[in-house]
């Protein structure tokens, strides 16, 4: 009889896998175990209070009653294929940007969160939307979600993870940010937006692969603003957004299948303020992900680092793939 060596024999005589295991008893040998997905946060969880020093994981300091800043000042995220750099920049008091990275069995993945200044605790949102952003895109991913699915369904887990910021907070400013996000498999790029945060390929025929949810945005790219705000073509100010005031939670999704070999960015305002320019971007995109990643960060520093700085670089194809 059929018997598997962990677990006995099958309920049934004609069964050929262990109900248990998953062992095949015919040939013996184990059932496949499913890698588990690899992701690295910048966020600061159980780090010391940046005031005093003292431990802790409550929003404010028991110590010297300091509010805790969710990231950290300066992380970098290193998976080899895919990299990131967050900095607080030289002009803000913490660092409300957010990145998660993420490797799984197909592919790479990746969450950039800009922290909306103007809104109370955004490092809080953005920090929450990212990391819940990222898991609800691999745990589709691994489920055998299509990409553009997964993208949809990061969005929303994010948008969720932004309102929830808020708590009981009434604030007419709740915890607020944008939200990017990257999925690179072995022929394929797919991304997903709300808000200004953008997404780049870089490689062959370099582009900018978002359009900005604001004013001027819009009409850059040749869309109406909304009739509820005044059309000014220069402002800045954001339609869209995730966050307890908001209740748009439907990414703008876009997907390429490119041509050759190279990288997808994904990074805040706070670099794309400086360089912008699709060629520019990939002409700077030398070395390991995480090399283009820091130099990144440093050309946004050296520009003036105005605001909080994130970028993450993934690698196409990814895993070793090979391009159509």
């Amino acid at each position: 009889m059929r018997m598997c060596p962990e677990h006995g024999p099958p309920s049934e005589p004609e069964h050929k896998f262990c109900e248990v295991c998953g062992r095949n008893l015919m040939t013996g040998e184990a059932a496949p175990v499913e890698p588990v997905p690899t992701v690295w946060l910048s966020s600061r969880a159980g780090l010391a209070c940046v005031g005093c020093g003292a431990a802790g994981t409550e929003m404010y300091c028991d110590n010297c009653g300091r509010r805790r800043s969710v990231g950290r000042d300066h992380a970098e995220l290193d998976l080899t294929t895919v990299g990131a750099v967050t900095d607080r920049g030289r002009r803000r008091p913490r660092n409300e940007d957010a990145v998660v990275i993420g490797r799984y069995d197909g592919g790479l993945v990746s969450v950039v969160c800009d922290g909306v200044s103007t809104s109370t605790r955004s490092d809080a949102a953005s920090h929450r939307a990212a990391e819940a952003g990222v898991a609800a895109l691999l745990d589709a991913l691994t489920s055998g979600a299509d990409p553009a699915d997964a993208t949809v369904l990061g969005a929303h887990a994010a948008a969720k993870a932004a309102r929830a910021a808020a708590g009981t907070d009434a604030s007419d400013t709740p915890p607020s940010c944008t939200y990017v996000s990257g999925i690179v498999t072995a022929d394929a790029v797919t991304v997903g937006w709300i808000g200004d945060s953008r997404a780049y390929w870089l490689g062959p025929e370099p582009d900018c692969l978002t359009v900005d949810d604001s004013i001027a945005g819009q009409l850059a790219a040749g869309r109406p603003a909304p009739a509820t705000v005044e059309a000014d073509p220069t402002s800045r100010a954001l339609i869209r957004w995730l966050g307890a005031d908001s209740d748009d939670a439907e990414p703008q999704v876009r997907s390429l299948r490119p041509s050759g070999e190279g990288r997808l960015l994904l990074c805040s305002d706070g670099l794309h303020h400086y360089l912008s320019e699709p060629a520019e971007l990939a002409a700077a995109a030398t070395g390991t992900p995480i090399e283009v990643a820091r130099h990144l960060t440093a050309v946004a520093l050296d520009g003036g680092g105005h605001d909080n700085i994130a970028v993450a670089v993934l690698s196409f194809p990814a895993l070793g793939g090979s391009a159509p």
